[in-house]
């Protein structure tokens, strides 16, 4: 496989720096990226993560994951990609510094556009165009934390669905809302594209260790289900619970500290049950509980930060559609 100047030979593995076009200044736009080809045919995996500058926590184990992995011993092509927006990695903030613009909210870019979406445009037609399955890797930096999948109500759903519960997440949300991502675009193209919620908030700090290996096992498992690695899976759990029908409680009205109780992730909510609450910054005093708005399952998903953005979300509501067994 080659991708720009980089080229891997069956049974081998590549890096390199993936040109994309040229600043205002002339100074080139890359995307790091591994190659890992296998030595028997088979399906192209991408694997992304860092499309937001401050989502870095992927990046510490991908390559890893790359240096481990034996090409002699493995069917297809894997794409990995640890952190695409280098720039904004670079200065610590989530756009990209070429144009203040996040190359998730491009869709598949533009051929004659910003420099980011000149850059998504080349990634796009010449990565994505011909993967076969692709995961986007995203966290939720330092505002919230994150533990599942997702798949769009796009594509081949059902497909996609299968592969999300391979990769071991604790849950499956159905109907990943529409954006303006690559992974949407490539759904819409019929490949079979799963987003990745994992890491943020804490997690660098608390969880790292476990964060990690759970990155790991969802890129190995789903190499697996996709029949490029031919060892057992590793999951955490027997089934895997598919939720739809989701509703999310954002940060807006009463400002404050904002704290809810992660213990309640992955847990059945009443309607009306307080899943957390608002705190004055300066006086202590409660200024609002948060309550589920109606009954449902609360995903792995939601603030760690008592000080979120407006419009994050705060958790997640949804039901369960289907219990997916993996062991």
């Amino acid at each position: 496989m080659k991708i720009g100047t980089i080229e891997a030979q069956p049974g081998s593995k590549a890096f390199g720096y993936f040109k994309t076009g040229e600043t205002h200044g002339r100074f080139p736009v890359h995307i790091p990226l591994h190659i890992v080809a296998g030595a028997q045919p088979g399906p192209t995996l991408v694997v992304q993560a860092g499309t937001g500058g401050l989502e870095i926590e992927p990046a510490l184990i991908l390559p890893l994951i790359v240096k481990d992995l034996d090409p002699a011993h493995m069917a297809g092509t894997l794409v990995m990609v640890p952190l695409l927006n280098t720039s904004g990695f670079e200065f610590e903030q989530m756009n990209s510094v070429w144009d203040d613009k996040h190359p998730n909210r491009v869709g598949r870019g533009r051929a004659g556009g910003t420099i980011t979406e000149q850059m998504v445009f080349q990634y796009y037609q010449q990565v994505l165009a011909h993967a076969t399955a692709f995961i986007d890797i995203r966290s939720g930096s330092q505002w919230s934390y994150h533990w599942y999948s997702s798949v769009y109500s796009a594509g081949k759903t059902a497909e996609a669905t299968a592969l999300a519960a391979a990769l071991g997440l604790p849950q499956v949300m159905l109907g990943q809302p529409e954006d303006q991502s690559m992974a949407r675009e490539a759904a819409l193209d019929g490949k079979l594209v799963v987003v990745a919620h994992t890491g943020g908030g804490p997690g660098l700090r608390d969880h790292r260790e476990r964060d990690q290996e759970r990155i790991r096992n969802a890129v190995l498992n789903a190499m697996r289900h996709l029949k490029m690695l031919h060892d057992a899976p590793v999951y955490e759990t027997d089934t895997i619970p598919v939720i739809e029908a989701h509703t999310v409680l954002l940060a807006e009205g009463e400002r404050g500290m904002v704290f809810v109780d992660a213990s309640r992730r992955g847990s059945h909510i009443q309607a009306g049950e307080a899943i957390g609450y608002i705190r004055h910054p300066f006086t202590g005093e409660v200024l609002e509980n948060i309550t589920a708005p109606r009954a449902g399952v609360m995903l792995h998903a939601g603030t760690s930060w008592p000080m979120p953005l407006e419009g994050l979300p705060l958790a997640i509501l949804g039901d369960v559609k289907q219990e997916i067994k993996v062991r």
